[in-house]
C-alpha cells in the first residue's frame, strides 16, 4: 500500500498541497487528474523522493520499487531492444555473466537457475513483445537509439520502463507521444498488468478503460475516489449536489431560527425560548464547501461572410518532400460544416495532409482547389516553433493583428480563458495549456472558415479537451482534425478518414468500429481494409455468438502453441524460437483483446 499522510508543499508564495492523505490499495490502478498546473507531477517527484515536501511523509512497505519513463538513455549506441533488456538490471547482470570469461560447472549451473529463475528464457521475447506493441518493426528495434526519432526514442522508454521489474509503475501522460493505435495497444496492455500503476493522464476514455481509482488533486487537496474517471465525475456531481442541498437546508433553518429571534426577544413570555435560539444560530457550523467546478471555455468566432460550400479540393493530389512522396493519389473535398478526423499511425502523414489542406505544403502533382475568398486557421502541434516566448499574449496579438484595438485583443483571449493576469504574462511563464489556448485565439481571430488542428489536445486537461470538443460541434465553419485522443474524435467529428500504406481513404463506420478493426486486423492471412472491415464489421453485428465461438476456438490454439513454444526454449533457447514466440504472443493478446471488445459490446 502507497500513503501520503499531511503531505504539505509550496512553491514560492504557491501552496500545492495542504495536508494531503490518502492512501492507495496493492494493485490499484490510479488516474491522476486535476487541472494544468495543480501538482500532479511534483506528486511524483514527492514519491520518488526527488522533492522533499515542507511537511508531511510519504510511506510504502520495505523494498517497494517505482518505475518511471527514464529521460536519459545513455550516448544512443544501444538498440531498443538492448535498451529494454538493460532495464531489468539483475537479469542483465546474470546475462552478462553468462557470456563473460568461461567457469567451472557448479558455478555456471548457479548463474543458469537465476537466469531461468529471472524469466530470462523468454525475456527477449517479452521486450520484442512490448516493442513491437508500441508500433517497433523487428528491424527498428535492432537499430541504433540515436538512428531514431525523438518520438520513436520516447516510445523506446516507455517500453523499458513495462518492461521493468516493478512493483508500481508511475506513468506521466503515457499516451503524449502515441498515435491512437498504439495508445489503443497501451490501453490493453496496462489493463493486464498485474502491477500497481499511478497514472497521470488527461484522456478519458484511456482512464476509463484502465483505471479502477482516481486520485483528484485541487484547491491544494486531494481526494481518492473508487472506480473509473466516469464514475469519479458522477460521485464528484453527487457530492456537489447533496453539499448544495445541506447548503440551502442550512441556511433554511437559519432563517427560520433569525426570524423566531427577531419575532419574540423582546416579549418576556418568550424570551427564554428566543435566546434558546440565539444560542442554536451560534451554535450552527458552515457545511464543506461543495467541489470547486473547475470550468474552461473555448468559443470561435463565427465565420467570416459566406464562401462557396465547396471549401477545399484535392484531386489525385501527391504530396511529400523533395523526392521523398509521403502520400499519392488522394482525393479529399472538404465543405461547409464537415467534421473531419484523419486517422492512422504516427509517420503515415496525417500531418503532411493536414498541411496541404491548409496551404502549408504545395502538392508535388494533382490538383489543389481553394474557394474564393476561403480563410483558413493552420494549428500546428510544435508550440514552441510557433510562438515568441519573450512576448506577452497581448504584444504577440498586436504584432499578428496591428489593427485591432485593445478590448478586442482582451476579449479574443478572454474566449479562450486567458485572463487579465495571464495576458499580460510573458509567454514562456505560460502552461503548455495556455500556450495552445493562446495559439486557437491568434488563429482563429480572422474568422476562418476552415480550422485545420494537428493535435490540438496535447497540452490540455481533460475539461479543456471537453470544452474544445464542444467549441469544434458549435463550430459555423468545417474542422479537419487530427489528434490521438478517443473522446475528442468521438465527441466531435462525424467523418473519419484513415491514413495508411501512402494513401488516405474513408473509412465508412463509426470510431468504435475502427478501434475494434485496429484490435482485430490481424486476423486472417490478409490484412483487411478499413474500408472492408467497416463493413463486415455492420453486417456481423447480428450473429455475436458465432464470432465468440470462432475467436475462443483460435485463442485455445494459439495458447497452446504458445506453451509449446515456451516448453521447447526453457531447453533449447534459440533466436528462430524467440520470434517464433512473439509472433504467437501478439496473436493471443489480439485475440483477448477482441473477446474482450465482444463481450464489453453486449
Amino acid at each position: 500500500m502507497l500513503q501520503a499522510k499531511e503531505l504539505n508543499y509550496r512553491i514560492g508564495p504557491r501552496l500545492l498541497f495542504s495536508d494531503v492523505s490518502f492512501s492507495i490499495p496493492p494493485e490499484a490502478k490510479v488516474g491522476i487528474v486535476g487541472p494544468n498546473g495543480v501538482g500532479k507531477t511534483t506528486l511524483f517527484r514527492i514519491i520518488l523522493g526527488e522533492i522533499v515536501p515542507d511537511g508531511g511523509e510519504i510511506l510504502y512497505p520495505g523494498g517497494y520499487r517505482f518505475v518511471q519513463v527514464r529521460q536519459e538513455m545513455g550516448d544512443g549506441r544501444q538498440s531498443p531492444l538492448e535498451l529494454v533488456l538493460a532495464s531489468d538490471r539483475e537479469l542483465a547482470l546474470v546475462r552478462e555473466q553468462l557470456e563473460g570469461p568461461e567457469r567451472d560447472g557448479m558455478e555456471l549451473a548457479e548463474l543458469w537457475d537465476q537466469f531461468l529463475a529471472l524469466g530470462g528464457q523468454d525475456s527477449e521475447a517479452r521486450a520484442a513483445s512490448i516493442l513491437a506493441g508500441l508500433g517497433f518493426s523487428e528491424e527498428s528495434m535492432r537499430q541504433p537509439l540515436q538512428s531514431l526519432s525523438g518520438g520513436w526514442r520516447v516510445r523506446a522508454a516507455l517500453a523499458s520502463t513495462l518492461f521493468a521489474p516493478s512493483d508500481c509503475l508511475l506513468l506521466d501522460e503515457p499516451t503524449n507521444h502515441l498515435d491512437f493505435e498504439t495508445a489503443l495497444w497501451l490501453e490493453q496492455y496496462l489493463r493486464r498488468t498485474d502491477k500497481s500503476l499511478c497514472i497521470i493522464s488527461h484522456e478519458k476514455k484511456f482512464l476509463n478503460s484502465v483505471c479502477d481509482h482516481i486520485l483528484h488533486l485541487q484547491d491544494a487537496g486531494a481526494q481518492l475516489y473508487r472506480g473509473n474517471y466516469d464514475t469519479f465525475r458522477s460521485t464528484e456531481a453527487n457530492v456537489r449536489r447533496a453539499r448544495e442541498m445541506e447548503g440551502i437546508a442550512l441556511q433554511r433553518k437559519r432563517e427560520h431560527l433569525q426570524s423566531f429571534v427577531d419575532r419574540f426577544r423582546a416579549k418576556a413570555s418568550k424570551a427564554k425560548q428566543a435566546q434558546s435560539r440565539l444560542k442554536m444560530l451560534e451554535k450552527l457550523e458552515e457545511p464543506p464547501p461543495p467541489p470547486a467546478n473547475y470550468e474552461v471555455a473555448f468559443h470561435f468566432p463565427v465565420p467570416a461572410p459566406k464562401v462557396d460550400r465547396r471549401l477545399v479540393s484535392l484531386e489525385n493530389v501527391a504530396l511529400g518532400y523533395g523526392d521523398r512522396i509521403v502520400l499519392r493519389a488522394v482525393n479529399l473535398q472538404i465543405n461547409a460544416g464537415d467534421r473531419i478526423a484523419l486517422l492512422g499511425a504516427n509517420g503515415n502523414g496525417k500531418s503532411t495532409l493536414a498541411k496541404a489542406v491548409a496551404g502549408q505544403l504545395a502538392p508535388l502533382s494533382g490538383e489543389r482547389i481553394f474557394a474564393k475568398s476561403l480563410k483558413i486557421a493552420y494549428f500546428a502541434q510544435q508550440l514552441e516553433e510557433a510562438l515568441d516566448l519573450q512576448k506577452t499574449p497581448v504584444e504577440a496579438f498586436r504584432q499578428q493583428s496591428p489593427g485591432q484595438t485593445e478590448t478586442q485583443i482582451r476579449s479574443q483571449l478572454a474566449r479562450f480563458g486567458i485572463g487579465q493576469g495571464r495576458a499580460l504574462t510573458q509567454t514562456a511563464h505560460l502552461s503548455g495549456g495556455e500556450k495552445t489556448r493562446l495559439l486557437l485565439a491568434m488563429a482563429t481571430l480572422p474568422q476562418p472558415h476552415l480550422l485545420v488542428l494537428d493535435e490540438p489536445t496535447n497540452h490540455l486537461d481533460i475539461e479543456a479537451r471537453t470544452a474544445l470538443a464542444e467549441a469544434i460541434r458549435s463550430y459555423e465553419g468545417a474542422v479537419l482534425l487530427v489528434t490521438h485522443d478517443f473522446q475528442t474524435l468521438a465527441d466531435s467529428c462525424r467523418d473519419f478518414y484513415v491514413v495508411d500504406g501512402g494513401c488516405c481513404q474513408k473509412f465508412n463506420g463509426s470510431l468504435q468500429e475502427y478501434a475494434r478493426w485496429l484490435l482485430d486486423r490481424s486476423n486472417g492471412p490478409q490484412k483487411e481494409s478499413p474500408k472492408g472491415a467497416a463493413q463486415r464489421q455492420k453486417k456481423g453485428k447480428g450473429d455475436p455468438d458465432r464470432r465468440m465461438e470462432e475467436l475462443t476456438a483460435r485463442l485455445e490454439e494459439k495458447t497452446a502453441a504458445l506453451k509449446k513454444i515456451e516448453e521447447e526454449l526453457a531447453t533449447n533457447y534459440s533466436e528462430s524460437g524467440c520470434r517464433a514466440l512473439l509472433a504467437v504472443q501478439e496473436e493471443v493478446n489480439r485475440l483477448e483483446s477482441a473477446i474482450l471488445e465482444l463481450v464489453e459490446g453486449g
